[in-house]
């Protein structure tokens, strides 16, 4: 994100919509000083803010990331931008209820997944596992779907793809994927809480039998292209106090296939 190009797009849309600094300071709740910093480029707007300078503005988020109109297509529904940390227990609670004080969005799932992968070649025990067909089970419905994560050659590349349909029939689903010599691998069981927050993310936050505590923050809005999203989601990792370094790539069906293969 480029601090003075924001800046300048966000005066210029402004003045495009015969809008004063004091106006555009009323609706934010800041004060007009605050929006001449933006402008000029010497500060950056707190990244809370985004959506309601966005709504103020009739403009995107994706819009005021890049400081510029976009008239460009959305990502695919199937790409998932998105960061899975590794937490303690006080850290969950405290997401959990602040989450919950700021009235969000609210959906709570308990989710049993069952993992598979072929004979050849396989998904698990490599040296980068990056694919996984798995089949969830929640409220008697059964989701088929396949993942694979692509790394890119820096961190702002990483995403997921990611297809999935649902199917009347477990067992022969099960029987199918048998058949072509594909196995059953692992189990997950997990109780998953999520919240849409700020229109931005969508925050998930799993306790996962056998493994942990887990956050998963993913990029709600489909208009941000990749490379902006992921840098979003670092710069709302930070503000929120989660630690980068514990970031995990593998899912929770290697974590598990480590688990069991190790004892």
């Amino acid at each position: 994100m480029e601090q003075s190009k924001i800046g300048k797009f966000i005066g210029q849309v402004r003045k495009d919509k015969n809008m004063k600094q004091k106006e555009l300071a009323d609706i934010l709740n800041v004060t007009s000083k605050t929006i001449s910093r933006w402008e000029t480029g010497k500060y950056m707007p707190d990244l809370s803010l985004f959506t309601e300078i966005s709504d103020a503005l009739d403009i995107t988020v994706n819009e005021l990331l890049q400081g510029e109109r976009i008239t460009g297509k959305k990502n695919k529904d199937s790409i998932e931008i998105e960061v899975k940390i590794e937490t303690e227990y006080e850290k969950y609670k405290f997401l959990l209820d602040y989450l919950n004080k700021e009235k969000c969005i609210h959906h709570h799932k308990e989710q049993y997944d069952i993992y598979f992968s072929p004979e050849n070649p396989k998904f698990f025990g490599g040296k980068i596992d990056d694919e996984c067909i798995r089949i969830r089970v929640q409220k008697g419905k059964y989701i088929l779907c396949y993942k694979k994560i692509y790394f890119g050659k820096e961190e702002s590349d990483i995403h997921i793809t990611e297809y999935e349909t649902e199917v009347s029939n477990l067992e022969a689903t099960i029987n199918i994927l048998n058949g072509i010599r594909v196995s059953k691998i692992c189990e997950v069981k997990k109780q998953r809480d999520s919240y849409i927050y700020k229109n931005i993310f969508e925050i998930s936050l799993d306790k996962v039998e056998e493994l942990g505590y887990f956050v998963e923050i993913e990029i709600y809005d489909k208009n941000i292209p990749i490379k902006e999203a992921n840098q979003l989601l670092l710069n709302f990792i930070k503000e929120i106090g989660l630690d980068i370094t514990k970031r995990n790539l593998k899912g929770y069906s290697y974590l598990m296939y480590d688990k069991i293969n190790s004892k």
